[in-house]
């Protein structure tokens, strides 16, 4: 079995990095050049946590994050209006991080490549869509030389919020709505 993977985001790489811990093969297929550190802070619970745990990693998180121990709201002057624990100290096994969204995916990009080798991640492919035959399903993608397929047992659609495989298998969804709210 192969699972071809379309995109090396976070999820796209702890997907690879699961599949090497229990022996599947799998390709990661990623539209950009060369994979680089982008994003802003992100959360991650506990539940998500535990996985990467699982996935030997937690040294490594404590190195790029911080053990998330409340989360509240404050007034513009400082005061608290809110506040919860989070992550252990709110009674879970696993601790919430705090971690810039770049950094934790160049921490699973590096290490999938030191584990499973440098060919596990495929750049400059990006996903156009897939079909389904009698020999299995079958992935497009754009190279710069133009149009290839690949044939595996499995595809994972983790193209990203605009992926051709989610608009191929939901046509009618449209564009992803903005709620108009940036973060900073």
């Amino acid at each position: 079995m192969t699972v071809l993977i379309a995109g090396a985001g976070i999820a796209g790489l702890s997907l690879g990095l699961t599949l090497h811990q229990i022996g599947v093969p799998f390709r990661i297929y990623e539209a950009v050049r060369e994979i680089k550190p982008m994003g802003v802070g992100i959360n991650l619970q506990p539940n998500a946590v535990r996985e990467l745990f699982d996935l030997g990693l937690e040294a490594e998180l404590d190195q790029i994050g911080v053990r998330t121990q409340s989360y509240g709201f404050h007034t513009k002057t400082g005061l608290e209006i809110w506040r919860e624990p989070r992550g252990t100290w709110a009674g879970y096994k696993w601790p919430q991080f705090s971690v810039h969204r770049g950094k934790l995916q160049m921490l699973l990009y590096h290490t999938l490549l030191q584990r499973a080798g440098p060919k596990c991640v495929i750049t400059s492919h990006r996903a156009t869509g897939f079909e389904n035959t009698s020999q299995g399903p079958v992935l497009h993608l754009q190279e710069p030389e133009g149009p290839v397929t690949t044939q595996g047992d499995l595809i994972v659609a983790a193209d990203g919020i605009h992926s051709a495989l989610r608009a191929q298998m939901y046509p009618d969804e449209g564009d992803p709505i903005w709620n108009g709210q940036v973060l900073w």
